[in-house]
């Protein structure tokens, strides 16, 4: 794996993060994720989102990066324990401090920002006031992970209105401190439906779709990616002990 960051001054307007998954590193012409971008990663259940991006966290780490991991559903435990299946041992990162897990209650959100799970058109002036979440005020991150955005939604059945304000809010503080992150959405890419309200879809720089198609074939797709010259096809994509890997010159 090459540097974690270079920079292409000839034709690209940001720096590169390079993720260390070759394959993946290949659908873009610039060799990597460019800095600052809202990348959402759709499909459905078993498709491989968490573990693409435990893995681009990852290599991320073991190269001297930092990674701020948001699991709205995941404890850290669990999270540990599936990373190390593929051999990715984070502890020495955890106890290092250059990874911070932080579980949240989707519930909390809500109750913190709009004073109840339904909400009301009141609260929205004073939501604005307050973060979608903290990140400590001395910690940088290279890389965010926030898994996922569906189970915001999953219990805000009575305001859907909650969700897009804190989605907007979201995708605004992402934009703020200039980092790569990352954002699980259930999707179904057979329909062309990438995430729950199709805001985040929206809202996001980039969107990346890991197609399910039988438990043989897997497939991923860049839809979208601003900043970026970028493969748009549906290439291979494989789930192994080492982890996930994509073979681009093979198109589904």
């Amino acid at each position: 794996m090459e540097n974690l960051e270079h920079l292409n001054y000839n034709n690209y307007e940001k720096p590169i993060i390079i993720t260390g998954i070759d394959g993946f590193d290949k659908l873009f012409e610039e060799g990597g994720l460019p800095k600052g971008v809202r990348i959402l990663i759709s499909g459905n259940s078993g498709s491989g989102k968490s573990i693409l991006c435990r893995q681009i966290s990852y290599n991320i780490l073991s190269n001297g990066g930092k990674c701020f991991y948001i699991s709205f559903q995941e404890s850290e435990d669990g999270i540990k324990r599936s990373m190390k299946k593929f051999g990715w041992d984070i502890d020495q990162y955890l106890n290092s401090g250059s990874l911070i897990i932080q579980k949240i209650n989707p519930l909390d959100i809500l109750r913190m920002k709009f004073g109840s799970v339904g909400g009301s058109g009141s609260a929205t002036e004073v939501s604005y006031k307050i973060k979608p979440f903290e990140i400590p005020s001395e910690f940088n991150p290279d890389i965010v992970i926030v898994d996922s955005l569906s189970s915001i939604i999953d219990v805000s059945t009575t305001k859907e209105k909650n969700f897009r304000l804190y989605l907007q809010q979201l995708f605004e503080f992402f934009e703020e401190i200039n980092t790569i992150s990352l954002l699980i959405s259930e999707g179904n890419s057979t329909d062309n439906k990438y995430s729950n309200s199709g805001l985040e879809e929206y809202l996001a720089d980039g969107l990346i779709a890991l197609h399910n198609f039988d438990k043989e074939e897997r497939g991923i797709q860049v839809i979208k990616m601003r900043y970026s010259n970028h493969n748009k096809n549906i290439v291979f994509m494989d789930i192994n002990k080492n982890g996930i890997e994509i073979l681009p010159e093979r198109k589904i």
